[in-house]
């Protein structure tokens, strides 16, 4: 006999965006809610980051509204000294289990199935063993994987490569870098940036480096989008001076 789940909300993934939807029901709401994920634990696609990968934003920006992630400290060395932390991905993960564990199913009303797949809005199967299982959604099918994220690691690259040329995703750059004479990083985004940055924090000099960006990047400064006080009034500051009008000189 097939079992069957009688929820308000059924929602596909465990990523990010998942969590804090998950989240926000559960401080705003009395519903039941059922997750499933074909991984087999929380975080979405930080399960397959390159092992060198940091939040590009402070930790505290990240998350679900009622656990703060990070320590709300600030780095004192590398890149990002005298700003506040930015979590690794093991940290992150670390994170995303504990919210999980320790707010999401303790509350009764979240039920979580790993290593699922949704096949129907009201059907979804194991991974593991195939069994069927059906759910009665009262209120609404959330799919948090709509947007996902295209990790590199987990496909292989959209375009041909030479003979002779080694391709990895930036998971395996460390286990490579050592037997390279030179290096073609591809793509402009973060994962092009942390790449290039790696490189260069351990010893690879620039002209061995070649950066193909198929278009410009988009940089904010990270110094002017900082949680604290300190940095909101001294950015309010800034702005209230500039916009403040001229003296008017008469004669």
């Amino acid at each position: 006999m097939t079992k069957t789940f009688d929820v308000d909300y059924l929602i596909i993934g465990a990523g990010a965006a998942a969590m804090a939807f998950a989240d926000e029901l559960l401080t705003n709401s009395g519903a039941r809610i059922l997750m499933v994920d074909r991984r087999d634990r929380p975080g979405g696609h930080w399960n397959d980051a390159y092992p060198f990968v940091r939040l590009h934003q402070p930790s505290a920006f990240y998350g679900v509204n009622s656990r703060e992630l990070g320590s709300r400290t600030r780095d004192t060395v590398g890149l990002n000294k005298g700003l506040y932390d930015l979590a690794s991905g093991a940290e992150v993960l670390a994170y995303f289990d504990q919210v999980m564990q320790q707010r999401l199913l303790p509350s009764g009303r979240v039920q979580y199935f790993p290593m699922g797949n949704v096949t129907a809005d009201d059907q979804f199967e194991s991974l593991l063993t195939g069994e069927r299982y059906h759910v009665n959604v009262h209120r609404s099918v959330v799919d948090s994987a709509y947007w996902t994220f295209d990790i590199p690691s987990t496909r292989p690259p959209r375009y041909s490569v030479g003979p002779g040329v080694r391709c990895v995703p930036p998971n395996a750059i460390s286990k490579v870098a050592a037997q390279q004479d030179s290096f073609v990083v591809v793509g402009p985004g973060k994962t092009g940036i942390d790449t290039c940055l790696w490189l260069l924090d351990n010893g690879v000099e620039p002209d061995r480096i070649r950066w193909v960006m198929p278009h410009d990047a988009w940089f904010l400064d990270r110094a002017k989008i900082q949680p604290g006080d300190d940095f909101f009034w001294r950015r309010f500051r800034v702005l209230h001076s500039s916009s403040k009008p001229s003296a008017l000189r008469t004669t």
